[in-house]
C-alpha cells in the first residue's frame, strides 16, 4: 500500500532529450503523503492508496518512515447523523463543510472538517458529486451494517 509518494526523479535526458534538466515548480513541492488529500478527487484517490501517484496530497512530515508517523496511526474518525446522506460542501477555500440540511444551502448548520479527518471516517462511504444553487460538494453515503 503506497503511502509515501516522493518526488518523481527528472528523466536522465531531461525534457529536450539532450541532457538539459529545468528546474520545475513541482519539483520544490516535496515528498507527500497520500493519507493528506488536498480535494475531492484526491480523496477519491486516497481511499485506496494503489492509485495514489505524487501531486495532490500534502507533505509526507515523517521524511518516508510511514509506520512511525502520527498521520497513520492516527484513529479512525467518527461521524454521527440521522440521515444515511450528508452532504459535503466545498467553502470558499475549497475546504469540506458537514451540512446539517442540504435544502437550506449555507444557512444549515454546517460542521467544518479536514480531508485527511474525511479519509479517515469511518462507516460511511464517499459518494457523488453535487452541484446546486448553494455550490458544490459531494455526498457521504452511510456504509450498510
Amino acid at each position: 500500500m503506497p503511502i509515501y509518494l516522493p518526488v518523481p526523479a527528472p528523466g536522465a535526458k531531461g525534457p529536450d532529450g539532450q541532457g538539459w534538466n529545468r528546474l520545475t515548480v513541482g519539483s520544490l513541492a516535496g515528498d507527500e503523503c497520500a493519507l493528506r488529500p488536498l480535494d475531492y478527487t484526491h480523496l477519491i484517490e486516497a481511499q485506496n492508496t494503489l492509485r495514489a501517484r505524487y501531486g495532490g496530497y500534502g507533505p509526507c512530515i515523517a521524511a518516508g518512515e510511514c509506520e512511525t508517523c502520527s498521520i497513520f496511526q492516527a484513529e479512525p474518525k467518527e461521524f454521527h447523523s440521522l440521515d444515511d446522506r450528508v452532504l459535503v460542501r466545498f467553502g470558499r477555500d475549497g475546504s469540506p463543510y458537514l451540512m446539517n440540511r442540504a435544502e437550506d444551502g449555507w444557512g444549515s448548520p454546517a460542521e467544518r472538517w479536514t480531508w485527511q479527518d474525511l479519509l479517515r471516517i469511518t462507516g460511511w462511504t464517499v459518494g457523488r458529486r453535487h452541484s446546486d444553487e448553494h455550490g458544490d460538494g459531494f455526498w457521504l453515503i452511510r456504509a450498510a451494517s
